[in-house]
């Protein structure tokens, strides 16, 4: 087989940015998905295809999911109790001998989250059906990656080993400090810092960072865009391998994806990536971009659907990667889960005690440490305060302290304004000494 070429001059049609010349000795790469042939040139198919199963009102509503000025969905109390019955109506037809029943069996609490169930609705356009098959399908994938005992709990960096920690250091898949113009999460890929490892190791990496965006019910109402870099350094030397288990896997975490959008510069990646588009759904199809050209041309073409070049972790003329955000996200994260971790072990240490404390002892340590009586408040006292959301407050700085730096004063006003959302989020206020 002839190594990938990149193309002079792309052409374009039905939304898709294309080569325009074909490579030797590319044709015979084909997939095989669903019993039959997907080729290169298939891509205006499988997105008509797409098209033709939905109507014109439905085709209309994804574009507008795609370019970020659909309305939010706005339910009252009543509608989302009754979603959440038909919800657990659907869970008890489908759950027999399934790892969600396990769950439920061991800890009715954990499998019936109301967050988590609601995480699902929103992911799947509040359709309890569609959610509750997912739901099934996402207890299923936690077993089989995390084990039995990973059923009744969230997993953490501590569940992860060596190579699972390496792997989602690499790179390969991160979140971006900054969000689009419409205020979306950014979930980035780049396939071509990938290295050689088991698809579970790289499924294990993805299942921690992907769910933990669940606990943000408003990060799922906004959604998420998910962009595929695979531009020159970045296209994938492994030629596809595991992407067929990984774009399954998008679709049982329950994210509001609202766009994808796919950058390439060769007719390889164009291959491996149409096989991938014709598993999706026919709605997620309508709402997948392919864009194909240089850095520049890529990066311009993302810029024109509110993605900044600044989004993404690429510095220099060169398009290096620079992995400061993603090692402070996985850093911030464990001190989280530590923080989490110590508060319930003191809630479980209060609930077991007997004995009330002296009202002495506890104006003794009110004098030491001025409180407000919320352990999430940031308390501005011109000195040094060991308390939960000064904590949170100085994690957030270093988290997004290299993102301030390099970017324009508007990039700047949003990273402040989402630290105080961040603090706010956590019920915490910005307070001071009165003197």
């Amino acid at each position: 087989m002839s190594t990938p070429v990149p193309f002079s001059k792309p052409s374009s049609y039905c939304g898709f940015t294309w080569p325009a010349q074909p490579v030797q000795g590319m044709q015979s790469l084909k997939h095989n998905i669903g019993g039959r042939k997907i080729v290169a040139d298939d891509f205006e198919t499988i997105l008509n295809e797409g098209m033709k199963h939905l109507t014109f009102d439905e085709i209309q509503k994804e574009q507008e999911q795609l370019h970020g000025v659909a309305d939010d969905v706005v339910l009252g109390e009543n509608t989302i109790n009754d979603l959440l019955l038909s919800l657990k109506e659907q869970l008890c037809r489908l759950k027999k001998g399934s790892a969600y029943e396990s769950s439920e069996s061991r800890s009715q609490a954990y499998a019936g989250n109301r967050d988590l169930e609601m995480a699902f609705l929103r992911a799947n356009e509040f359709d309890p059906k569609v959610s509750a098959e997912k739901l099934i399908k996402f207890f299923k994938y936690k077993q089989e990656l995390f084990g039995e005992e990973s059923l009744v709990r969230d997993i953490t960096a501590e569940d992860l080993d060596e190579d699972d920690v390496k792997c989602l250091l690499e790179g390969h898949f991160q979140y971006s400090p900054f969000r689009d113009r419409s205020g979306r999460k950014l979930c980035l890929a780049f396939p071509g810092v990938r290295t050689k490892k088991m698809i579970r190791f790289e499924l294990r990496a993805r299942f921690y960072a992907l769910a933990n965006s669940v606990e943000t019910l408003v990060d799922i109402s906004k959604g998420t865009v998910i962009v595929y870099y695979v531009v020159h350094q970045y296209q994938d030397h492994l030629n596809g391998a595991g992407y067929m288990e990984v774009t399954e896997f998008f679709y049982v975490i329950p994210m509001n994806i609202r766009g994808n959008h796919i950058c390439m510069s060769s007719r390889l990646d164009c291959m491996i990536y149409n096989a991938c588009v014709a598993m999706v759904p026919y709605r997620e199809r309508v709402k997948t971009k392919v864009h194909y050209g240089s850095h520049v041309e890529c990066q311009y073409i993302l810029a024109s659907y509110g993605i900044t070049r600044g989004a993404l972790p690429l510095r220099g003329a060169n398009n290096d990667m620079d992995l400061t955000y993603s090692n402070a996200w996985f850093q911030q994260r464990k001190m989280q889960e530590q923080e989490s971790q110590s508060r319930n072990q003191l809630d479980s240490s209060l609930s077991e005690s007997t004995t009330a404390q002296p009202s002495n002892s506890l104006s003794y340590t009110s004098s030491l440490m001025p409180s407000s009586g919320n352990e999430n408040d940031v308390l501005c006292l011109g000195r040094v305060v060991k308390s939960v959301g000064n904590e949170r407050l100085h994690s957030l700085g270093l988290l997004y302290a290299t993102a301030f730096d390099n970017g324009s004063v508007k990039d700047r006003r949003k990273i402040v304004n989402g630290i105080i959302d961040e603090i706010h989020r956590h019920d915490g206020r910005f307070l001071k000494l009165d003197t």
